[in-house]
């Protein structure tokens, strides 16, 4: 048997990495993402886990899923913008969204969406 040596073709993998099959395929990953951050975010008003307010001012919340090329190579972000009404001290509304993956002073962290990310191992 001859021996048989492989080859890299830059161009070709760089052309799969921006494929609109890989961007479907990272998107679905974010999609599996999402889900399981809903299911294991906090839930007192839906505001974090699912962009429903029943807060007055809240804006934002619900994870959102952005897959696209970015610098030649399709990825994803899921995100989480909630925001609490405006304040002299927090003009842009508080970033709860930050607090509750973080944690501070007032709020414990819960990391949401760092446990749904460790979590998408079970699923590929």
């Amino acid at each position: 048997m001859a021996d048989v040596e492989f080859r890299e073709n830059r161009a070709g993998v760089a052309e799969m990495m921006r494929s609109p099959a890989m961007l479907a395929a990272m998107e679905h990953l974010g999609n599996i993402v999402q889900i399981d951050a809903e299911q294991i975010a906090a839930v007192d008003t839906g505001a974090y886990a699912f962009g429903t307010n029943h807060d007055p001012g809240v804006t934002g919340g619900g994870f959102k899923v952005d897959a696209q090329v970015r610098g030649g190579v399709a990825s994803v972000i899921v995100s989480n913008d909630v925001r609490s009404a405006p304040s002299t001290n927090w003009p842009q509304g508080y970033p709860y969204g930050i607090a509750q993956e973080f944690g501070n002073e007032h709020v414990e962290a819960r990391h949401t969406l760092g446990r749904a990310l460790d979590a998408l191992s079970t699923h590929i």
